[in-house]
């Protein structure tokens, strides 16, 4: 019985060797709607490699049919770090489904002639679409995934920007969406927003305690279809709307109590539907003894009814090294939102803190191993989710 099961065992590692090849005549039966959705089930990086085989595969993503196939079977999402260090022909990413770290190549403008190497800055990312800064003259939007890229010239030349907001416009259907870009003015307090739909660049009156130099986190948290501003203590929320470039000072309740610094982080779930969250630190005389984490409950339209209503609070220990890695100068913190995570970054860490929503816990990344030890502050995050719909 033992040798009948060892031979039976040794035939299966046998079969197992032999290559299985599918019958080209197969492939060629198949309907077209059949073959689609099964090239739709295979990674990005395999349906790309197929494009010069045959000019039906070449066609395959300009096909809205497919492409819809594609979005839906397709929602990998990684976090993207940037550090002053690192080559600018290439960023690192991490991949949460495979736990481990890659580098993706950045599109060819970004480092050819227009700008020098040490000049290029990542400055926001939406929908698969990332926001470089080429020098004071211009901005490159790109789309890693399609290895398409657009440098835009920028407004006024006073300085390189330092901060920018890229916002995605999506559409309820799944068809090629534009982006809008919130610039601040280096030279005033006005700020420039571009519009993909219209490739212009149009000029708004700005918000001083927004854009004044005493609030460094000019980047705004997207909501409900404005950009989500804090100022400086007493703080306060205000909103910028996109559409029409109105600012508005009653657009959130009054914040909690005994905050010693502020952060805001718009997200989308999985439904579709918008959140906005808070980030702070809590204690007294500018020292944070806990940090947790609020989210704006109510509808826009019931202003009365809006409330902060608290869903976290980090666990002492995690708030202890937390606190000692910014050494409680919170101008280093910042915070994005990806894929149902809030993440709480420090400039000067190299490690991310983020709190899984829908469960309620809270975790930390560890250091990327591309990491030279030596290099100890200038770290940057972004959330990268490729998307072949996003156009630059």
């Amino acid at each position: 019985m033992m040798l009948r099961a060892r031979e039976q065992r040794r035939e299966n590692d046998r079969n197992k060797e032999k290559e299985v090849v599918m019958q080209p005549s197969i492939w060629g039966r198949l309907p077209d709607e059949l073959l689609e959705r099964i090239i739709a089930l295979l990674p990005l990086r395999t349906i790309l490699a197929l494009r010069p085989t045959c000019r039906r595969f070449s066609c395959l993503l300009s096909s809205p049919a497919f492409l819809s196939l594609l979005h839906a079977h397709n929602s990998l999402a990684f976090l993207l770090l940037s550090h002053p260090q690192f080559s600018h022909r290439c960023l690192p990413l991490y991949d949460p489904a495979a736990d481990g770290w890659r580098s993706v190549p950045l599109p060819p403008s970004s480092t050819s002639g227009s700008a020098s190497p040490s000049s290029l800055l990542l400055l926001s990312a939406a929908s698969g679409l990332l926001l470089f800064a080429l020098g004071r003259s211009s901005l490159l939007v790109a789309n890693l995934l399609t290895n398409a890229s657009k440098v835009l010239p920028l407004p006024t030349y006073s300085a390189a920007p330092s901060s920018a907001a890229l916002v995605s416009l999506p559409s309820r259907s799944n068809s090629t969406h534009g982006y809008k870009i919130f610039l601040p003015c280096a030279s005033d307090d006005d700020v420039f927003v571009y519009d993909s739909a219209s490739v212009a660049w149009t000029r708004f009156p700005g918000f001083e305690p927004v854009l004044g130099r005493r609030n460094p986190h000019q980047g705004g948290a997207f909501f409900d279809g404005s950009l989500y501003f804090t100022t400086p203590e007493p703080f306060s929320t205000v909103g910028f709307d996109l559409r029409n470039g109105a600012w508005d000072v009653g657009v959130a309740p009054p914040m909690p109590e005994d905050l010693a610094f502020v952060r805001l982080v718009g997200g989308c779930s999985g439904s579709g539907e918008d959140h906005l969250y808070l980030v702070g630190g809590v204690g007294r005389d500018g020292i944070s003894r806990s940090l947790k984490l609020w989210e704006l409950v109510g509808r826009k339209e019931e202003r009365k009814g809006r409330a902060w209503e608290e869903i976290g609070r980090l666990p002492e220990m995690m708030c202890r090294k937390f606190m000692s890695v910014c050494y409680h100068n919170y101008s280093h913190v910042n915070c994005l939102w990806h894929e149902g995570l809030v993440c709480i970054c420090c400039t000067t860490w190299p490690e991310v803190l983020f709190f899984k929503v829908s469960r309620g816990t809270w975790h930390w990344l560890p250091r990327c191993p591309m990491l030279q030890e030596k290099w100890s502050c200038g770290f940057r995050w972004f959330s990268f989710v490729p998307d072949l719909f996003a156009l630059v």
